[in-house]
């Protein structure tokens, strides 16, 4: 294996990701067509708003793509970043070593990977190579004798997976790191940033969370302020198929580095957009939505809180411009623009006939997931009573919904979030109940870290893509 690995992503590799930025010719290339591979578009929960008295309008942006023959294949440049501690004995690091193999396989040659692994220490086992016949031969080798043992260093090893990434960055390629963990990190301190500026520098991190002893919280964040998707693997056997799906995605990119920005219009605020996180500028408000691949559909619910305005105004509510990089013809860096506006109304009948029951329903569904993903991040910063209360809340909210919409998705989201409820000690067993509370059902339950990870995979997958289910 190579040698250890630490510190800080260095200056100088920050100064080469800027130097690809920067290089090239004096040539100016032809101008490449829109392919028009990605779309978005937006809808409003209802189209009017109630005049004279502040108002919550319902915004939501669905960004999705087009069916396109003879897609191009990008370059790939590649980490895999594996969790080899100690937990990983016996059957999960066998898995581990055959989907690693298997992923080898599925590269083509002149694509790029490296290979990472963490235990008590880092070690950079395959450090970034462009594959032939020779490189192939030496990787399978040397993740042959991958092995268990120690402690969890995954900050570092994070770390070392993006520095080989950002030496060889792929300007017009698809730079990304897939992270597989089955536990609790050393030091958890740095792994936010790290996330935040793989983002920044356009590196996507899959995160992979293995059985049931992982921080889901963690792994969710390295997903989302990257740009990247968090699976959870409740069976190692199943690694090699995520592997392999996360490899076709890579290869059917259609748009790369997608960021969405949104500007609230006069006497309008974001009040959030649910189940993601934002980066704020001067009232606007940036999303990553990280690479598009073909067959996407991801969407956005956003909050806004409007002033009151006088029966018969045009509310300009907000701009969404969302740009990135074209992958099917290399025509740079597009855009795309929406613009939502509603009508000012003291008539009950139009508030009642401008709803978007389609709107409301996706953004109900969302704030339920989003409500998992915080109570369980709460639950795990020992905040257990704060924890149920959010749940216990969005639980009574689904139902009404649920009974008044006969929304069965939402109904049986309701009961998910019920039973999510009594598992969260598992997360804080030290964090005293409310007294005089009696156990709950999942409070001494083996089965309780499962419907953990169950509750916040789902959740993840849900403000990840559009709502499923009908």
């Amino acid at each position: 294996m190579g040698s250890a690995r630490g510190g800080m992503v260095s200056a100088a590799v920050m100064v080469c990701v800027l130097a690809l930025c920067a290089c090239g010719g004096t040539d100016v290339a032809a101008e490449v067509a829109d392919p028009g591979a990605i779309v978005m578009e937006g809808a409003l929960g209802n189209r009017f708003v109630t005049a004279g008295q502040p108002s919550t309008v319902l915004t939501r942006l669905r960004i999705g793509t087009r069916s396109l023959a003879n897609l191009a294949r990008p370059a790939i440049n590649l980490a895999l970043v594996v969790d080899t501690s100690g937990s990983m004995d016996g059957r999960a690091i066998a898995d581990a070593r055959t989907a690693s193999l298997a992923l080898l396989e599925q590269l083509a040659d002149g694509d790029r990977l490296a290979v990472v692994v963490f235990h008590s220490r880092t070690e950079l086992m395959v450090p970034s190579v462009v594959l032939d016949d020779e490189t192939r031969a030496d990787a399978r080798t040397k993740i042959g004798a991958m092995a268990s043992s120690g402690t969890t260093d995954m900050a570092n090893g994070l770390r070392v997976g993006l520095e080989e990434l950002l030496r060889n960055y792929q300007e017009g390629g698809v730079n990304r790191l897939v992270l597989l963990g089955d536990g609790v990190p050393n030091d958890a301190a740095p792994i936010a940033a790290l996330a935040q500026a793989a983002g920044e520098r356009h590196i996507a991190i899959t995160s992979l969370g293995l059985g049931v002893d992982y921080d889901e919280t963690i792994m969710g964040q390295i997903a989302q302020l990257s740009g990247g998707h968090f699976h959870y693997i409740e069976n190692s056997a199943t690694v090699a198929a995520v592997f392999r799906d996360e490899v076709l995605r890579l290869q059917r990119i259609v748009g790369r580095n997608a960021v969405v920005t949104l500007t609230p219009g006069p006497g309008v605020r974001i009040e959030s957009v649910v189940g993601q996180v934002v980066s704020q500028n001067n009232g606007s408000v940036s999303v990553s939505i990280g690479d598009v691949s073909e067959g996407d559909t991801r969407d956005l619910l956003v909050r806004l809180n409007a002033d009151g305005r006088r029966a018969g105004a045009n509310v300009e509510l907000v701009d969404a411009v969302m740009t990135f990089d074209d992958a099917v013809a290399g025509a740079g860096r597009l855009e795309r623009r929406v613009f939502l506006g509603a009508k000012s109304t003291a008539s009950e009948t139009e508030i009642t006939t401008g709803r978007n029951e389609e709107v409301e329903r996706d953004a109900a569904r969302m704030q339920a997931a989003a409500t998992q993903i915080q109570a369980i991040a709460l639950a795990r910063g020992g905040e257990l009573d704060a924890a149920r209360t959010a749940l216990d809340s969005a639980v009574a909210e689904a139902r009404q919904r649920a009974a008044a919409t006969n929304d069965q998705y939402l109904a049986a989201e309701a009961e998910r979030m019920s039973t999510l409820s009594g598992a969260l000690p598992s997360l804080a067993s030290t964090a005293p109940s409310a007294p005089g509370a009696a156990p709950s059902a999942y409070e001494f339950s083996d089965d309780a870290p499962t419907v953990v990870r169950r509750s916040h995979a789902r959740a993840m997958q849900a403000v990840e893509s559009a709502p499923q289910g009908d």
